[in-house]
């Protein structure tokens, strides 16, 4: 047992391992291989994916994070490296980032806090601001951390379609969302006939009862 303890303590790969054993057909051995199958085996490829979101080449991480994009809600694994991407160097893979995140959904709760952080920055452009408001949108009572950059950006933001998502965002949060209610006021005039029905929608599930 001693022998054991010498090779497996040096962290090597397990077929090193194996291979270094001096004992055939090792009982050691046999469920030193099992249990790193069994941990193996516990990665998918989401995982192995996000994983590439750490490498120092910006088009590879672009390149993952295009490829997150694909699984939808199934990337939800990825979420808290997709939610450090967010501040990534690079604006396209804030961009993706941004867009994966919505389609994920409910799932990218957790990612609030960035995506509050990533809207008060002034290098978010409108299409990343875009898909992070839509995710706001979908994430529900989690958005209340963006509850005074939504108010704002349903008050000033130039792109209608971001205006919209926030509207619906606000009208997620319920009473919480009360300091917004002046903005959906002003919202419920805007020309846009579906920013206006969000606003309303939304106002109605703010303003107490």
């Amino acid at each position: 047992m001693a022998t054991h303890t010498l090779y497996y303590g040096k962290g090597r790969d397990v077929r090193t391992v194996l291979g270094a054993c001096r004992l055939a057909k090792c009982r050691y051995c046999a469920m030193f291989l099992t249990m790193s199958l069994v941990v193996g085996c516990s990665r998918t490829p989401v995982d192995e994916i996000a994983e590439k979101l750490e490498e120092p080449d910006h088009q590879v991480r672009y390149d993952a994070v295009k490829e997150l994009e694909d699984y939808g809600p199934g990337a939800i694994d990825a979420v808290p490296a997709l939610a450090d991407a967010l501040s990534d160097p690079s604006p396209k893979v804030r961009y993706r980032s941004a867009k994966v995140l919505s389609k994920i959904g409910i799932g990218a709760s957790s990612a609030a806090e960035q995506i509050a952080a990533s809207l008060k920055d002034e290098a978010t452009d409108a299409e990343t601001r875009y898909y992070l408001v839509k995710t706001l949108a979908n994430i529900e009572d989690s958005a209340i951390v963006a509850l005074d950059a939504l108010t704002e950006i349903l008050q000033r933001d130039g792109d209608k379609k971001t205006r919209y998502y926030a509207a619906k965002a606000l009208g997620k949060l319920g009473s919480d969302a009360q300091s917004a209610i002046d903005a959906l006021e002003s919202a419920k005039r805007d020309s846009d006939a579906k920013l206006r029905k969000a606003a309303t929608e939304a106002l109605a599930k703010v303003r107490p009862t």
